[in-house]
């Protein structure tokens, strides 16, 4: 142990020493100065900086005037949804999707759909898969990246569109009054801290008992008997799903509706009558070839579940089959880069914040570059609802978040196509609307991406 912190000593006071020319010295810092004292706009951006703040010195203030919240296609939808303090923007998302197709398929007046109950199976689901990923890998040593990672980042809120269609499909749904919201899934810090807790306990469990050459069935048992530490602790913080319940409702007609007993599963059959199988994901990455399949590893949320598939191909297509499915009458789960250029106010716009011009400094990077570094994610899931078409070009479009309506006009956001273009990544699109050409590489087998890529790295939020 002494000869390694020597080591570290001496390392440490070469990178220091005076005489090497990569130290910063007193020559440079007086040339920099220098600089700035020249520059007669220094001093008062500095002002209104260090008084206001980065973000609202650069902003923007004049955003309506190009970006309006006037739209030439948008469909009816009605209030918005708020996820509160959680990271259930993906699920959020998928379901506004679907109720806004209930409604108006059924001439609801309004309905909203559980969030809690969805949230609850999602859980279990990535706890079991979880386990399954401990029992998998146990052999390897804790130090192996894939390891390390799974026992960092056990679960999340987080996920992708391909989470919210495997726990939908398989468990169903129901509206929100029948398993309302808890402080628990609003705000979901402390249940995420217990229950990756209880994951790693049981993933250290189940690597002994592998290494102690246990069967398949003893593990598999033992399990069980973990999940059902989860399934209670779950219902405790949650609240227990309903099997059956009853609904009715007044159409616009004033004629009434009535369900009694029925399943969630029953529940979504009978109201939503489109299949997740009959969408493709698309994405935008520029680093990667479009007009291919990609497949994130380790990525699903549930086991046998399906896995984050995707198809990678230019804004401009995606741009043109967002047109396209508004058009037909229904609104897309999104995925972007929410941090970058967007205000509380509303606006998704390359103009939102002029940061270069603040600081004197540049910070612009190509959307691949930003990637690459990672500088960029997809780190939000949104629907949009509308667009504004001038001369068959779309100029901006219609988003609703899942913020609550403070947020926004009333919880809708303009997006500029530019903004679209630059921290747009993800679509989710009726196959029949792809060209013959992008229908045929759907059935290709995709590239594996590794969990460290990019895009592969998070969860959406």
């Amino acid at each position: 142990m002494g000869e390694t912190v020597e080591g570290c000593i001496i390392s440490f006071s070469l990178v220091y020493n005076k005489t090497m020319p990569n130290i910063i010295t007193p020559k440079q810092l007086a040339k920099f100065s220098k600089t700035l004292q020249a520059d007669p706009t220094h001093t008062v951006l500095q002002r209104a900086v260090t008084m206001n703040g980065i973000y609202k010195a650069s902003e923007n203030n004049f955003l309506s005037r190009n970006n309006t919240t006037v739209f030439s296609d948008e469909l009816e939808t009605g209030s918005v949804t708020n996820q509160d303090m959680s990271g259930r923007c993906w699920l959020f998302a998928e379901l506004n999707t679907i109720r806004h197709q209930i409604i108006a398929d059924h001439k609801m007046e309004h309905l909203e759909l559980s969030q809690s109950y969805s949230f609850f199976w999602d859980k279990l689901e990535k706890a079991n898969m979880f386990y399954e990923r401990m029992i998998a890998i146990a052999s390897q040593p804790f130090e192996d990246r894939l390891v390390a990672r799974s026992f960092e980042y056990p679960q999340g809120d987080g996920g992708w569109w391909e989470y919210a269609a495997n726990v939908i499909e398989k468990y169903g749904v129901v509206p929100k009054s029948v398993m309302p919201e808890s402080v628990t899934t609003t705000k979901s810090g402390q249940l995420n801290i217990l229950l990756d807790r209880k994951l790693r306990q049981g993933g250290l469990k189940l690597r002994y008992m592998v290494e102690q050459k246990k069967s398949p069935a003893e593990l598999q048992a033992q399990k069980e008997t973990m999940l059902a530490d989860v399934y209670r602790f779950l219902s405790t913080t949650i609240g227990t799903p309903p099997e059956t319940f009853d609904f009715s409702f007044k159409n616009k007609d004033k004629k009434l509706h009535r369900d009694t007993g029925i399943t969630p599963v029953e529940f979504l059959k009978k109201y939503y009558k489109k299949s997740f199988d009959d969408y493709a994901v698309l994405f935008n990455d520029p680093t990667k070839n479009y007009e291919a399949m990609y497949q994130f590893d380790q990525g699903s949320n549930m086991v046998g579940g399906r896995e984050v598939n995707w198809l990678n191909v230019d804004m401009e297509t995606i741009r043109k089959l967002t047109l396209a499915q508004l058009k037909a009458g229904e609104a897309l789960w999104f995925g972007c880069d929410v941090n970058a250029d967007s205000n509380k106010k509303g606006y998704m716009s390359l103009e939102t914040y002029d940061f270069n011009g603040t600081t004197g400094v540049d910070f612009s990077l190509t959307k691949a570059e930003r990637l690459l570094s990672r500088d960029s994610s997809v780190t939000h899931a949104m629907t949009i609802t509308g667009a504004d078409v001038i001369d068959s070009t779309p100029t901006q479009w219609k988003v609703e978040n899942s913020w609550g309506e403070e947020y926004g006009n009333k919880g809708y956001y303009t997006m500029s196509s530019d903004w679209f273009d630059k921290n747009g990544y993800v679509v989710v699109v009726r196959k029949d609307l792809l060209s013959q050409k992008l229908q045929d590489v759907l059935s290709k087998s995709p590239t594996m991406i590794p969990e460290w890529d990019p895009l592969n790295s998070g969860l959406i939020q």
